[in-house]
């Protein structure tokens, strides 16, 4: 090998590092707003929002979308190199923290809304109206949310 193909590979290999690394400068960053948001939402007591980011099919065209914990995590769940930033560790804990404080009447406001949307979480929340239902003695409603659950996720595990 001579020098101008040395010069070249390291030349190739100098512009792949800076892209990289350019694209996972813009992924931290977009993610990053995305937790602060998050963060800001739970504070508030807007748990759903906090989870989920804002709702897309209520934005306006002129509106910046801010996502949620799930948008940190799925930035980064299938990163094959670098670094994940600390902030995605503390996203992955937050849907187990979130999902009990919803109140009553938003598991059922989750479901209908998201299972149509993006159904990540809608099993969780359906097995906490589930678990609220048996607590409180509604077997109606519990028996509608096994058979949600049965049917609509049989491969979740609620038993």
């Amino acid at each position: 090998m001579n020098v101008s193909q040395l010069k070249k590979i390291v030349l190739l290999f100098s512009v792949v590092l800076v892209a990289y690394w350019a694209a996972w400068g813009k992924a931290y960053f977009l993610s990053k707003s995305y937790f602060d948001y998050a963060v800001e939402q739970e504070t508030a007591g807007n748990y759903i929002i906090a989870l989920k980011g804002m709702n897309k099919l209520e934005l306006r065209i002129d509106e910046q979308y801010l996502g949620g914990y799930q948008q940190v995590i799925e930035s980064w769940e299938h990163a094959l190199f670098g670094i994940r930033p600390a902030f995605y560790e503390e996203a992955l804990v937050a849907p187990g923290r979130l999902i009990p404080q919803f109140a009553d009447e938003d598991l059922q406001s989750f479901i209908d809304i998201y299972v149509q949307l993006d159904s990540k979480y809608v099993p969780e929340v359906a097995y906490a109206q589930l678990q609220r239902a048996r607590q409180a003695g509604n077997g109606e409603l519990a028996a509608e949310m096994e058979d949600f659950l049965t049917q609509a996720f049989p491969y979740f595990d609620f038993e």
